[in-house]
């Protein structure tokens, strides 16, 4: 299992935390099953590329000149390696000692597996989600019945690995094989559903997708962001537009029923959310900047309709 995984960090202004994302794999027994670390710099603005090439001369720094999509950027660092896996990591993540073994050892006992989630946590260790339904139907009832909600919960206190629809995207551990057999990531999509869409074609060409309770990560969430209310509505509208780009690429015609089906789930959730605001499970503050999301949301799928 020697020099196993070609390890992907995606970076774009965010040195300290891909500081920490690099010494999580170096810093730990895993860095001997790791063939390669390509960082791909995205564009930034400030010389943190080139800084983090000087603190570990061990990766290689691949610097992009242009803004590329994460789909995009992820692709070409694939590229750099010919390991029979591949780790396509956000650099807001950080791996506990372990992960890199578990994912391996899952991957060699299970052949038909193609791409591993791990157990996605907050700094705090508040469970995260980890995986979700494909955008559509599917997650539009799992939301409104709290049912992705409910399993990705009791998904951090299973030790049991299970098949997922999808797994998220902060730290994909995929099969080199199955990846270069789909051609990569879709590259027209820009920053979300990305991982769904992957996670998908993978489904459909025989392959298997799944979460690795054993395998735990910190995802710093929204780290590679800025989330001033402005920022965190733009990123909300991209993600919903990925979402209805999903369905319009995988089930075209339902994709004006999806639409509709989104926007009653936001009228609902604004329901709920002012119940729990009510039980004193938000601050006033948390309360108030979700329904400001929710109703922007819900004006951008009106204009769809």
């Amino acid at each position: 299992m020697h020099t196993a995984v070609d390890v992907v960090i995606i970076h774009h202004n965010t040195l300290e935390l891909t500081r920490r994302c690099i010494a999580s794999l170096l810093e730990s027994p895993q860095w001997m099953l790791i063939a390669s670390i390509t960082l791909v710099d995205n564009a930034s603005t400030d010389s943190s590329g080139e800084i983090l090439a000087a603190e570990y001369p061990v990766i290689t720094v691949r610097r992009l000149e242009r803004p590329h999509s994460y789909a995009a950027a992820c692709n070409i660092g694939a590229l750099a390696g010919s390991a029979r896996y591949v780790l396509l990591s956000n650099s807001d993540v950080e791996f506990d000692p372990n992960v890199l073994q578990v994912c391996v050892t899952h991957m060699e006992r299970f052949p038909h597996v193609g791409v591993c989630a791990g157990n996605q946590r907050y700094p705090d260790q508040r469970p995260q989600r980890s995986w979700g339904y494909f955008p559509g139907w599917g997650e539009i009832a799992a939301t409104i019945g709290g049912i992705e909600f409910l399993h990705n919960w009791r998904g951090h206190r299973q030790r049991q690995w299970r098949a997922v629809p999808y797994c998220d995207g902060a730290a994909l551990f995929c099969r080199r094989s199955a990846y270069e057999q789909l051609g990569g990531m879709d590259e027209r999509f820009s920053f979300f559903a990305e991982d769904a869409d992957l996670c998908y074609r993978m489904w459909q060409h025989g392959w298997h997708c799944h979460f690795l309770p054993d395998a735990s990560i910190v995802h710093h969430r929204g780290g590679t962001r800025r989330r001033t209310f402005e920022q965190a509505i733009a990123s909300e509208r991209r993600n919903m537009a990925a979402k209805l780009q999903f369905v319009r690429l995988h089930h075209p015609r339902s994709e004006y029923a999806v639409a509709r089906g989104y926007w009653l789930a936001l009228q609902l959730g604004s329901v709920f959310d002012r119940i729990r605001y009510s039980m004193g499970a938000y601050s006033r503050h948390e309360w108030e900047f979700r329904a400001r999301i929710r109703r922007e949301l819900v004006s951008f799928l009106a204009e769809r309709l």
